[in-house]
């Protein structure tokens, strides 16, 4: 039997890569919603089986023609420069248009920034959050709303990925790009105040596997939150992310040991800072999904040197050796 995906917000990272990954596979018919045909074609490349809807987030009645009866809805849409308001506004369209067309199931992209400061070392769906920050808890108001709204009529489920890394993505570029071009006395400094802070990363591949998964899956679905993370592995923290790319890239590397402060300075200054997470020693848990049967196919190094190999592949790295 195919199965009809219909996924809003595809053109972003994680709608990328899970567009190339479904569009593979002949289990399911794909179809994306998007307000530019042309435009949206020619960024992403979709597949030639993708089936490209135009419609709108702010047009009811596109989005119940876009969604069928029993087909499975993907949200991955945030509008980030809209504000709270517009962004609770379309999750209300999105929900009627989900029930009007009675759609079998919802899928909600969330992430795990929801959570926000909580003194919690490990962080489980369970854990009560605490967002300090206008995306954390505008994120957090759409979660509420799509569980208190949907369930009587459809299944729903929210996936709480954490800082989704792979090639071409925001998270690690930055340290990335100070390895291979910064200051190694500032980075230095940096790896000595940063030390083994948990990062909290986790692979694109798995993310868009969590997703999948989640579509797939036999028993029904109401309500349930996800996290997605790789921090079940202890190298997912700076001090090792940092040491394992600047030998990949050649980045310029001090012979002084690295003396690692205490955490509680760091945290001192993540607060001061406004940072929604003060916690450098918090990791999230992925049990609740792995107890489903879930496994995620990309381990954590083989992740990290995808991600060294496509920078390098991309981005100019000349070998600045050591400095004293």
């Amino acid at each position: 039997m195919i199965n009809t995906i219909a996924i809003v917000g595809a053109s972003g990272y994680i709608g990328k890569y899970l567009v190339q990954e479904l569009g593979a596979c002949k289990d399911y018919r794909v179809k994306v919603l998007t307000r530019s045909l042309n435009d949206d074609r020619m960024a992403t490349s979709w597949p030639a089986n993708i089936e490209i809807i135009q419609g709108d987030l702010f047009d009811l009645a596109s989005l119940i023609d876009f969604f069928e009866r029993d087909c499975i809805v993907v949200n991955l849409a945030y509008l980030w420069d809209a504000g709270e308001a517009a962004n609770l506004t379309v999750t209300k369209n999105l929900l009627t248009a989900c029930k009007t067309a009675q759609v079998k199931r919802l899928l909600h992209c969330s992430t795990a920034a929801v959570v926000g400061r909580v003194p919690d070392n490990e962080i489980t769906e369970t854990t009560v959050c605490c967002p300090v920050t206008e995306y954390g808890t505008t994120k957090l108001k759409i979660e509420n709303a799509i569980i208190q709204a949907s369930t009587e009529y459809f299944e729903t489920a929210i996936l709480r990925p954490t800082a989704v890394f792979g090639p071409d993505s925001n998270a690690l570029k930055k340290l990335a790009n100070d390895l291979v071009q910064g200051s190694a006395l500032r980075n230095y400094l940096k790896a000595c105040l940063f030390g083994k802070r948990r990062m909290n990363l986790v692979h694109i591949a798995n993310v868009v596997a969590a997703i999948r998964f989640l579509i797939q899956q036999g028993q029904p679905l109401r309500g349930d939150v996800f996290i997605v993370s790789d921090d079940g592995n202890q190298k997912n923290n700076f001090a090792d992310i940092e040491q394992f790319l600047a030998s990949r890239l050649n980045g310029a590397q001090t012979l002084w040991p690295r003396i690692h402060l205490p955490l509680s300075v760091l945290s001192l200054l993540l607060q001061c800072l406004g940072r929604n997470n003060i916690n450098p020693r918090c990791n999230y848990l992925q049990s609740k999904l792995q107890s489903l049967g879930f496994t995620s196919p990309v381990t954590f190094e083989d992740g990290l040197t995808e991600y060294a190999t496509w920078y390098r592949s991309t981005c100019r790295v000349e070998d600045k050796g050591s400095a004293a």
